[in-house]
């Protein structure tokens, strides 16, 4: 079978979910169980051939403490490249929320600024 550029949405899913599942160091079985599903099945959706549904979706993203539009937040088109890039901006955004989450509001406010500064976009200012 040969792969185009782009991905199907199985593809993207499995892609994103096999990385917010190594992301939290849960085997298949694991997240499986969490969830209430077979790791088969898990493996199955991770490979782009599982059809779950809405309700196993939701459960899955609870058992991986993101929320169902987290889960569904495709970072990239591609099937192929590092499992890891599936994830990679909620990666970064959680583990600066964890950093900011610890240091003083001053801090958090200045992070923004320099953040705003850097990327040269203004974000409506934190009341």
């Amino acid at each position: 079978m040969v792969r185009t550029a782009s991905a199907s949405i199985g593809e993207l899913l499995g892609r994103r979910l096999r990385a917010l599942r190594k992301l939290r160091d849960l085997t298949q079985e694991e997240l499986g169980e969490r969830a209430r599903v077979s790791g088969k099945f898990v493996g199955l959706i991770e490979r782009g051939v599982g059809n779950p549904t809405l309700e196993v979706l939701a459960r899955l993203a609870e058992a991986l403490r993101v929320s169902l539009s987290d889960l569904l937040r495709f970072e990239e088109g591609r099937p192929e490249g590092h499992v890891r890039n599936a994830a990679r901006a909620f990666v970064a955004q959680e583990r600066v929320a964890e950093y900011l989450a610890r240091r003083p509001a001053a801090d958090a406010e200045r992070a923004l600024r320099i953040l705003e500064a850097a990327l040269g976009e203004g974000v409506p200012p934190v009341r």
